[in-house]
């Protein structure tokens, strides 16, 4: 008859600190490695940020809004979905089925007809990976921040705050 042997071996897993830089330790998100400073990033808690959310315009007809994909790789667009109510997946609107490089932009037209719905001078805009519902990135702003003629964007693109400024509309943000 066979014997059976078994070994128990204790894994100790100890915590490591910062203490230089505490901010580092609270940081829980994906981290980009490149040359943006992680700790200036204006994005929702636990976004994904593979499309970035970068400069939305309501008040014009129709409504407009810009993404960015925010990595280093091809993506397909179709694999995001859009909407105007945290987590409202059975209102989502996908985006088209098309590829969008590394660092380009779309700008996706918002309005009753096309989505369903309109963007509003005080809303909120979601972006969504369709296959598990990750939150890519997202915003809620206030009444005026984005005021009709004029646009609630990222300054610098795609990592930096949201703030009211002037349209760029498939462009650089100022």
């Amino acid at each position: 008859m066979k014997h059976l042997v078994q070994l128990g071996f204790v894994v100790v897993v100890t915590a490591c600190s910062n203490a230089a830089d505490p901010a580092v330790d609270a940081y829980v998100g994906p981290r980009d490695t490149g040359a943006v400073d992680v700790a200036t990033i204006d994005a929702p808690a636990g976004a994904v940020r593979i499309l970035a959310l970068n400069e939305i315009a309501p008040g014009d007809t129709p409504d407009w809004f810009e993404v960015v994909n925010a990595t280093t790789g091809s993506i397909q667009l179709a694999d995001f979905a859009y909407i105007d109510l945290a987590n409202d997946f059975a209102r989502a609107k996908p985006f088209p089925q098309m590829m969008l490089g590394p660092g380009a932009r779309y700008v996706q037209n918002v309005d009753d007809t096309i989505s369903g719905f309109k963007l509003a001078s005080d809303e909120e805009l979601w972006i969504y990976r369709v296959s598990d519902h990750a939150l890519s990135d997202g915003v809620d702003w206030a009444e005026g921040a984005a005021p009709a003629g004029m646009s609630y964007a990222r300054s610098p693109d795609v990592f930096g705050p949201f703030v009211t400024g002037a349209q760029s509309k498939g462009a650089t943000n100022p």
